[in-house]
């Protein structure tokens, strides 16, 4: 039943949004996450802080991969769930909602990437190698490559939301122009204000999911029986 698949896939942001919150909380513990190892330091320097996280980082990774994991399956399962809950939306927003969903699959497999290759560094480090410059160089590029794919999924996501609620017009607003805007800041923004920017930055990535998983349940929510009925 649609229904059924609907509530799903609200479960689905609950639990990505916790993971989420979850990365965000051993930052903030940690003081630094793996952002710290998204940007160009000098090989020898980027070594040594790969050895004194080593255990920190291997958590943190762990997370990660399984967070990653869920959001693409729930970003490639997403358009469905819009679509069977607004079924006389316009052409435009079910095609931004399929462009949301690649572009954040896309991300998916960009953020898989980065992370084996943070760990094929850290085992390098622990061999006694220093990693490649160029392969640092290569990290904090596709880190920004990997965050801009996502700004894009996330602002044809606001498109792919209807009006028709103020939770929708809400999420749609921050989609467009608060995270995005927030997120492309971080790239050319020095300390300390760049540390307000990535807690920033997460939080609303964190809220987003879960505010996602409300607007879903308020669409379902708002059908009568019998649409439900047809639907189903």
């Amino acid at each position: 039943m649609v229904s059924t698949d609907v509530r799903a896939v609200a479960r689905l942001a609950v639990v990505t949004g916790a993971l989420a919150a979850l990365l965000l909380a051993l930052a903030l513990a940690q003081q630094g996450s793996q952002a710290v190892f998204q940007v160009v330091r000098p090989a020898s320097q980027y070594a040594e802080l790969l050895l004194q996280r080593a255990s920190a980082l291997r958590l943190e990774m762990w997370v990660d991969n399984l967070f990653l994991c869920l959001y693409a399956a729930l970003f490639l399962l997403l358009e469905r769930a819009l679509t069977s809950t607004a079924p006389n939306a316009s052409a435009e927003a079910g095609r931004a909602a399929r462009i949301a969903a690649w572009a954040l699959g896309l991300t998916a497999l960009l953020d898989a990437a980065e992370n084996a290759h943070i760990l094929s560094m850290l085992a390098q480090a622990e061999a006694g190698l220093i990693p490649s410059q160029v392969g640092i160089d290569y990290q904090a590029a596709e880190s920004q490559v990997k965050f801009l794919l996502s700004y894009v999924g996330l602002v044809a996501l606001s498109f792919a939301l209807t009006a028709d609620t103020w939770a929708e017009r809400a999420l749609s607003f921050v989609l467009r122009w608060v995270q995005a805007p927030i997120g492309v800041a971080v790239f050319v923004t020095p300390q300390p204000a760049l540390t307000w920017l990535y807690l920033m930055r997460a939080s609303f990535f964190v809220l987003g999911l879960w505010w996602l998983a409300y607007v879903l349940l308020a669409r379902l929510k708002a059908q009568s029986p019998a649409q439900a009925a047809l639907q189903a």
